[in-house]
């Protein structure tokens, strides 16, 4: 049997599933659909994520995708008002998006004999790919005091591992804190709450590369900003292995560890902490560690 803490947590995600499927015309942003989940907004879409295995844009992408072609095939609705009833800002816009799911233009899918929804071989989104995971470890729970990080913040692609973003996001932040004179004081290498892909191939992931200081910090260098890390109590996951599986930890946490436990989750991100050096050893042993913030 379920504990009531898990259930708790699956009715959120429920709540969220019912709510898109009621609103495919509005925007439906992560914000949104964080605050109806009441979830922090720094957890909510690894949540949704691990418990349906695919991410909230992806989800609300589908579920349009579906509407749309019931809508085409149950009625005379002109494309530009089903494209206005799923979300779309106009026809041509749903047409592009319904061929490239579809592989079908909008008469297609009108005309055919069988259900496209039926017949369709979706390709695998990256929250579906991520199947074969590796057995969780029980996380360390410590107590940490407030952290002052020196931070450079990139977009880009990151596809889950140290990425274009990463690499110069952290070549900036190394640059910024030699210019500083406080590489001395620097304790750890982190990422502060690294975004999951929205979806494929995602372009705009932001990474912000940290450094945690220790003693003052002096005037910050150009492109540089702080960040504080609030104390309080922490669930540590231990990831050893290359920055390309470490989803499995951060899906198989979210997914099971934090619905199971009982633990609250602080409206605080979460962080990666990277132990040793890519330059230092070969991708097997390379340590991480997932800070999640718990009550």
């Amino acid at each position: 049997m379920r504990k009531p803490v898990e259930l708790s947590c699956r009715r959120r995600i429920n709540l969220v599933i019912i709510h898109i499927g009621a609103h495919l015309d509005a925007p439906l942003d992560g914000v949104e659909l964080a605050e109806i989940a009441a979830m922090s907004r720094f957890h909510f879409h690894r949540v949704f994520a691990a418990m349906t295995g695919l991410t909230p844009a992806e989800y609300v992408f589908l579920a349009r995708m579906s509407r749309a072609a019931e809508s085409l095939r149950s009625s005379r609705t002109t494309v530009t008002q089903v494209a206005l009833e799923v979300g779309f800002e106009s026809g041509p816009a749903l047409a592009k998006a319904l061929r490239r799911f579809f592989g079908m233009s909008a008469s297609e899918i009108r005309r055919a004999a069988v259900d496209p929804r039926l017949t369709l071989t979706v390709q695998k989104t990256p929250s579906q790919r991520r199947r074969k995971e590796s057995a969780m470890t029980p996380p360390l729970i410590i107590d940490l005091p407030e952290q002052q990080v020196l931070c450079a913040t990139e977009r880009g692609r990151n596809n889950n591992d140290m990425g274009p973003a990463a690499r110069r996001a952290f070549q900036r932040l190394f640059a910024g804190a030699q210019a500083m004179g406080v590489i001395s004081q620097v304790s750890r290498n982190i990422a502060i709450a690294p975004d999951p892909p929205r979806g494929p191939d995602d372009p705009d992931q932001r990474f912000v590369a940290g450094y945690v200081v220790e003693g003052a910090m002096p005037p910050l260098a150009d492109g540089l900003h702080p960040e504080t890390i609030a104390a309080g109590r922490w669930a540590v996951f231990r990831h050893v292995g290359p920055y390309t599986t470490l989803w499995q930890a951060w899906s198989r946490a979210y997914r099971e560890w934090v619905p199971k436990s009982g633990a609250t989750l602080r409206d605080v991100p979460p962080f990666e902490h990277y132990v040793n050096e890519p330059t230092d050893v070969p991708p097997e042993a390379l340590i991480t560690d997932i800070y999640i913030p718990i009550v």
